[in-house]
């Protein structure tokens, strides 16, 4: 067995193998490092007001996005979606916990919290579209302004990983 960091999330994934993807933020796995080249410092990090901002425009979008997903995940007529957006609301949470951390704020209070969903799987997944392009598009463009080398590690590589969710939700729609 090897243990892997995730340089995005900073979480631990034991295995004998990398995993492909990130099993806690989704972060594509060449940015899982053996643990003992994982800086415990990476997320103390000098930010300009823009980068500030920028961070809590995040966790604003990641905290509804998470309580969306979990309404969908608490929906009873089709359990094997349900169950994948439950793992899509914990993936959302972990982002967001990663941008608070960066911001040095403490993580919403209501991120838990199931928001509500739209009444149909169809309206629900294309709203999931909706938030996952914006969400994809503005970490590009937080990217394209920030100074800091850690942000320039982050933006891209969780913009990447809501562009994944988009491909999820085409998945998705093969179960309605």
């Amino acid at each position: 067995m090897k243990m892997y960091r995730c340089r995005i999330c900073g979480e631990t994934y034991l295995g004998h193998e990398r995993p492909s993807d990130c099993p806690f933020c989704g972060a594509h796995g060449d940015l899982l490092v053996p643990t003992e080249q994982y800086p415990e410092d990476i997320n103390h990090v000098t930010l300009t007001e823009v980068e500030r901002a920028d961070l809590e425009t995040a966790i604003e979008l990641e905290t509804a996005n998470t309580r969306f997903y979990l309404a969908m995940a608490g929906r009873k007529d089709n359990p094997a979606l349900a169950s994948a957006y439950k793992r899509l609301a914990k993936v959302e949470a972990e982002h967001c916990s990663l941008f608070s951390k960066l911001a040095g704020s403490p993580k919403p209070a209501d991120l838990l919290e199931p928001g509500t969903e739209l009444g149909s799987w169809g309206a629900d997944i294309d709203e999931s579209v909706v938030r996952e392009t914006r969400a994809s598009a503005l970490y590009v463009e937080f990217a394209a302004r920030a100074t800091s080398p850690r942000l320039l590690e982050v933006w891209p590589a969780v913009s990447a990983v809501e562009a994944d969710h988009i491909a999820l939700d085409g998945v998705a729609r093969g179960y309605i």
